[in-house]
């Protein structure tokens, strides 16, 4: 769960922790006081707020998504926290590290990281039928990540057998993802003068090619989800319960509910999700 931490960070943690114990009067610290110590460094201080039973019921919804598409897509990393108590802003949130450090990735990682990032909201609308303002950060990281994929490491789609359907799957894959583009909020990934990614959204042709990473893997994302609907649910009712979960607790129960990679068929009409 430390790792990428500096010694400092430790020590600034296990000294935060301590602080937490001597608060309750405790002279030492212990394992629950070292996790919050960790999480406040990591993602800011808990906000004490109480979500409606609805509200709390679709971010744990949100959060599993992400989860589970991180166990999934993502066997390079672990996830160390999933959360639904409100920290800097934010109402939840899920983290996920690499199991051994890297200075590099693969285009098949890079897409992994973009299923992550895009199955919270793939999570809403097959839950919700809608999606929530809480996808907004997902959507502008994944927006940059996949203009980054383009326009600095020359990545492009995966390559996909369609069996003679290019011509009809790509165009659709294309529309999923300029719709989740056009979500991105101004500067930021369009910045063409000084960030070589707003370069690709102001060219067509590469445009187009970010746009299709993205439709990939939001339909894999969708169609990840859709497949393991009660897992996910599964999932979600813990978290209800527990508000946060961390480290081998969180591994083992993303690892207990028996969640699945489905092949994709494009030529089926209920493979291709609404936006």
């Amino acid at each position: 769960m430390t790792n990428g931490y500096s010694p400092a960070m430790i020590e600034q943690v296990c000294s935060m922790a301590l602080t937490h114990a001597h608060h309750d009067g405790r002279a030492a610290f212990a394992w629950d006081d070292l996790l919050q110590a960790m999480t406040t460094v990591e993602a800011g201080t808990a906000v004490g707020v109480e979500y409606i039973a609805e509200e709390t019921r679709a971010v744990a919804i949100h959060e599993a998504g992400h989860a589970a598409c991180a166990h999934v897509f993502m066997p390079d990393a672990e996830s160390t926290r999933l959360s639904i108590r409100m920290r800097a802003g934010s109402l939840g949130h899920h983290m996920a590290l690499e199991k051994e450090e890297r200075f590099s990735s693969w285009h098949h990682q890079e897409m992994g990281r973009l299923v992550w990032g895009l199955g919270a909201m793939a999570a809403e609308r097959v839950f919700y039928g809608e999606t929530s303002m809480g996808v907004g950060g997902d959507v502008q990281s994944v927006t940059t990540a996949a203009g980054f994929m383009v326009g600095a490491a020359s990545m492009g789609p995966e390559p996909l057998d369609l069996d003679g359907k290019r011509d009809a799957v790509m165009p659709r894959l294309e529309e999923i993802g300029t719709r989740i583009m056009a979500r991105t909020g101004a500067g930021g990934p369009a910045d063409v003068e000084h960030n070589p990614v707003g370069a690709v959204f102001a060219d067509p042709e590469k445009r187009a090619l970010a746009a299709r990473i993205l439709g990939q893997a939001y339909v894999q994302a969708h169609t990840f989800v859709a497949h393991n609907r009660a897992a996910i649910e599964r999932i979600a009712d813990v978290v209800v319960e527990r508000r946060e979960l961390f480290g081998d607790e969180l591994v083992e129960l993303l690892a207990s509910v028996g969640l699945e990679r489905p092949a994709i068929d494009y030529s089926r009409e209920e493979t291709w999700p609404r936006l």
